[in-house]
């Protein structure tokens, strides 16, 4: 005869929602109840109405009591990430000061305070138990001027404006201008501009005095210590700096450098133009 082959047992699952935790709400309730039907509606009511009263000016004195202790007064303020903004004026734009209670200090109000800023970017803030706040800031950063109605501005790598020059918050850049409303290839543009600050080109953007934008592709790119103009491709930007680089380097090996009045290189091809006599 064949072995019957022992079927496998399965057990009930328990089911975990029998057992629910045990909350403050269900425990009220149940304590009203208790009250009433033990001591009768009228006074059962009056009990309920005074220990309902005895917890709410409990709460509101504990609030009270945490609200105006010294020991969450604000006495230290960290602020990191500013640049063009120095300390006091990230502390002043928060609107904290020292001996304000961190519990009733607003986080998404001092964000918004701070974003108000142009120069500030976003900001986050955190309270630090139990007399700490913490503000971290991410700044626009200058990388050129534009003029707009006749002032000079601190604009962003796309040109985008920041705020009005400054004498306290000078910073020498290079003036953008974009020619008769002139957009450049920005995604090339940005590509290149990282290019520079690489040093993969003969010349940084603190040479730089003025870039101007002659249409998507066309830089006219201005080295005023150098007195040298150069004409600038962007389409192909890789192979217009490897011919730039060789032609620099040839002209510097032959001490002709500062003889040149206008460097172009385009559509694969470089021209020199001397300085006059």
């Amino acid at each position: 005869m064949p072995k019957r082959t022992a079927k496998p047992t399965v057990k009930p699952a328990r089911n975990k929602a029998t057992r629910k935790p045990l909350r403050i709400g269900a425990l009220l309730a149940g304590l009203v109840l208790f009250m009433l039907r033990f001591f009768g509606w009228t006074l059962g009511l009056l009990l309920v109405a005074t220990l309902l009263g005895s917890i709410s000016l409990g709460l509101v004195y504990g609030y009270r009591a945490l609200t105006t202790s010294t020991h969450f007064a604000v006495s230290n303020v960290e602020i990191i990430g500013n640049r063009q903004l120095s300390t006091p004026e990230v502390l002043n734009l928060s609107g904290v000061t020292v001996g304000m209670n961190i519990l009733e200090v607003s986080l998404g109000e001092i964000s918004r305070k701070l974003q108000h800023n142009p120069w500030i970017e976003s900001a986050s803030v955190r309270r630090v138990l139990p007399d700490g706040v913490a503000i971290d800031i991410v700044e626009r950063e200058p990388f050129f001027w534009v003029q707009q109605g006749g002032s000079l501005y601190y604009a962003d790598r796309k040109g985008g404006p920041i705020a009005a020059l400054e004498l306290g918050r000078f910073v020498s850049l290079p003036v953008l201008i974009l020619e008769d409303g002139a957009e450049p290839n920005w995604p090339l543009m940005e590509e290149w501009v990282r290019a520079v600050e690489r040093l993969e080109f003969p010349f940084g953007f603190s040479e730089v005095a003025w870039l101007k934008v002659e249409d998507a592709n066309h830089l006219r790119i201005h080295l005023e210590d150098r007195g040298l103009v150069i004409h600038f491709d962007l389409s192909d930007w890789r192979g217009h700096r490897a011919i730039m680089n060789q032609v620099w380097e040839d002209l510097r090996s032959r001490g002709e450098l500062n003889n040149i009045e206008r460097l172009t290189v385009m559509s694969g091809k470089a021209w020199v133009l001397l300085k006059q006599p």
